[in-house]
């Protein structure tokens, strides 16, 4: 027998998720070095279950980082399975074949756990003003003219800064 919730508990719960989504736009807008990200809402906040469908998207934010986001998260399951995962990991791209389709658009993917268990991601994608490029991304003629590209990789590993990849970024 499958479990049912009634409309008043489903209507409050769904607004918790949506305010939750809203909070990590809003945290990410503060804290975002961007101005593009802070005045324009260049950016987009979502939450995903463990198959990378999203759920919930943060009720303001860029369409085309909404939907590139969306789809962008199977790439992320794919290069790293929830078996793979520990809490603490936190997963970052720039791949303009993957998420967002400009080197200056980075997608980074939390995983939530349950104990041991993946139980779903958060998901933010917002632009980045400079990733090191000669020129302006839509002038470039090969993407190495964009900057630097980032594959899906462990930004954090258990908490902890992947600090291999910081030098790579810093350089």
């Amino acid at each position: 027998m499958a479990n049912t919730i009634d409309p008043i508990t489903l209507e409050v719960l769904w607004n918790r998720l949506i305010s939750v989504v809203n909070e990590q736009q809003v945290t990410l807008m503060r804290t975002a070095f961007s101005t593009i990200v802070r005045e324009s809402q260049d950016l987009a906040c979502g939450v995903f279950d463990t198959r990378g469908s999203m759920i919930a998207q943060s009720l303001t934010g860029t369409p085309g980082h909404i939907n590139a986001m969306a789809t962008g998260v199977l790439h992320f399951l794919q290069a790293y399975p929830p078996e793979t995962l520990e809490p603490g990991d936190v997963l970052i791209t720039n791949d303009p074949w993957q998420t967002a389709g400009q080197i200056n658009d980075m997608t980074i993917l939390t995983p939530v756990f349950k104990g041991e268990r993946v139980i779903g991601y958060f998901a933010s994608t917002c632009h980045s003003p400079d990733i090191g490029g000669r020129i302006f991304s839509a002038e470039a003629r090969e993407v190495f003219e964009e900057g630097l590209r980032i594959p899906i990789t462990k930004l954090f590993l258990r908490h902890e800064p992947n600090h291999e990849l910081f030098k790579l970024i810093r350089a």
